[in-house]
């Protein structure tokens, strides 16, 4: 059974992968850089997952910028 992706969700995975592609990151780095499993990391990129306030904190953090500006443009 197929579960639907919201839209905020997916609209947040993009995000996600523009940031960590600017920065040359792979998942694995991601996932050593943050502490964030990087199977989590890629169900988050393809929206099939939704990020905690816990999880936008950490990922905010990894790429040295404020939650507001983690979520810019979602």
């Amino acid at each position: 059974m197929s579960k639907k992706k919201s839209a905020l969700n997916v609209r947040f995975g993009k995000r996600l992968e523009t940031l960590r592609k600017g920065q040359d990151w792979t998942f694995v780095y991601l996932a050593e850089h943050s502490g964030l499993d990087d199977k989590f990391l890629r169900d988050l990129e393809h929206g099939e997952k939704e990020p905690c306030l816990n999880t936008l904190d950490v990922l905010a953090k990894s790429f040295d910028m404020s939650m507001s500006e983690l979520l810019k443009g979602i």
